[in-house]
């Protein structure tokens, strides 16, 4: 009945309905899932990427003994089954399922079941990953060597290159929110936000990632950028349109805001990390910067404001910005990585020197690449995949920009963005 009272006061009866006879029974099998994933949550500590719905079910949750796993499973399928039996509009149902049929891939790997990458990818993702021979990698340099002046290994050219743009690290946050306002202020003419969104930055150490947006409910977000390594002035603007304008905190926002709030959708309340939303997620946060700045905006931001800031010369931004579309098929080195690390049983070392030769990116970063496999494993293949599928969708005619914000606030799973 708790429940109940908490829908029914944020929400109006006649969005329960949604115009769809069944919709309280789907409502209830909704609420059950968001009390799964909670549940789940109690075995794995990194699943439960976001919750901001009724702080009941979360207490609920954290009570007791954790539910075993061959009980969690149990529940999964029969809740998959129910949500079968009930009527309901299709694309919420079809979401439901999707994530529910991850929830059980990843409660049987809990308990054990040993799955390849692709298996886990499919499984967990809704997706496929291609292969990427290392011809590909080969390709990609041989462009690059073209590009990039200067004499010796390829590695080392890049490296002087991007040194020249590290950030003071007393200048990493100014230079953080400057990117953060110019994402947001690009962003803007393209999508409406909620009255009171805000996103907020926290610099730390010591993490697998190089950055992290916790959605906190409420239009509200935090970034925590990871200053482990130094920070490159190029990638600062991207990484602010990735975590926050119009790609991490810009999704996670419109859900709430039109699903959440606008029609009762208790399910996107809950945001478990392994799960086909992530894949959407990563893959709309990676496209995101090309959406609302073209070539020349993005070039103009990094020169004219944010370089001043860090005190990084234009024509060291523009050398690096030069290589930038000729670098965009390292992006699936690390899959690849990840692949000979947990499939192959490669030492962590090997994979290290194979991520640092074909990514092009020095031995610390590539540890940092190992470390981030160790850690979240399959989910390595939403950044490169992710942005393959959205950026497939959305095409390159004049519906692009449309194309892609309507991802972000309906109910959608990676199989309906890919051809049939």
């Amino acid at each position: 009945m708790r429940t109940l009272a908490w829908l029914f006061a944020v929400i109006p009866l006649a969005l329960l309905v949604d115009g769809c006879a069944g919709a309280p029974v789907l409502n209830t099998v909704a609420e059950s899932y968001v009390k799964l994933v909670l549940a789940v949550g109690r075995h794995d500590p990194l699943y439960v990427d976001a919750y901001y719905g009724p702080p009941e079910l979360q207490a609920e949750a954290a009570r007791g003994e954790p539910v075993p796993l061959a009980e969690l499973l149990a529940r999964s399928r029969a809740l998959r089954a129910d949500l079968n039996a009930a009527p309901g509009p299709a694309d919420r149902k079809r979401y439901l399922d999707k994530q529910l049929a991850a929830v059980e891939a990843h409660l049987r790997r809990l308990s054990g079941e040993r799955m390849t990458l692709t298996e886990e990818c499919r499984a967990l993702y809704d997706a496929d990953p291609p292969h990427h021979d290392v011809a590909v990698f080969e390709a990609a340099h041989a462009t690059l060597e073209k590009l990039v002046p200067g004499a010796g290994p390829l590695g080392e050219r890049i490296d002087a290159l991007r040194k020249a743009v590290y950030i003071p690290k007393d200048r990493v946050e100014a230079v953080l929110r400057l990117a953060l306002d110019a994402a947001r202020t690009a962003n803007a003419p393209f999508v409406k936000l909620p009255a009171g969104e805000s996103f907020d930055i926290l610099l730390v150490t010591g993490k697998p990632w190089g950055a992290y947006n916790w959605y906190l409910g409420n239009f509200k977000s935090r970034i925590e950028f990871n200053t482990d390594l130094p920070t490159e002035l190029n990638g600062t603007l991207g990484t602010m349109c990735h975590e926050g304008y119009p790609g991490h905190h810009v999704y996670n926002a419109l859900l709430e805001d039109r699903l959440v709030k606008g029609k009762g959708f208790i399910e996107y309340t809950v945001y478990p990390l392994y799960s086909p939303q992530s894949l959407l997620a990563e893959g709309t946060a990676n496209v995101g910067i090309d959406i609302v700045l073209s070539g020349d905006e993005r070039r103009r931001v990094l020169t004219e404001v944010l370089g001043p800031a860090a005190g990084v010369s234009s024509a060291s931004i523009l050398a690096i910005d030069r290589i930038r579309d000729a670098m965009a098929p390292l992006k699936y080195v690390s899959g690849e990585a990840a692949r000979m690390l947990l499939d192959e049983g490669k030492p962590e070392e090997d994979v290290a020197a194979f991520v640092s030769r074909w990514g092009l990116v020095t031995p610390e970063k590539a540890r940092k690449s190992v470390a981030f496999a160790k850690t979240y494993r399959s989910y390595v293949f939403n950044y490169s995949l992710g942005e393959d599928v959205v950026r497939e969708w959305i095409g390159t005619g004049p519906d692009r920009r449309e194309r892609f914000y309507a991802i972000l606030d309906r109910p959608v799973v990676p199989s309906d963005l890919r051809p049939r």
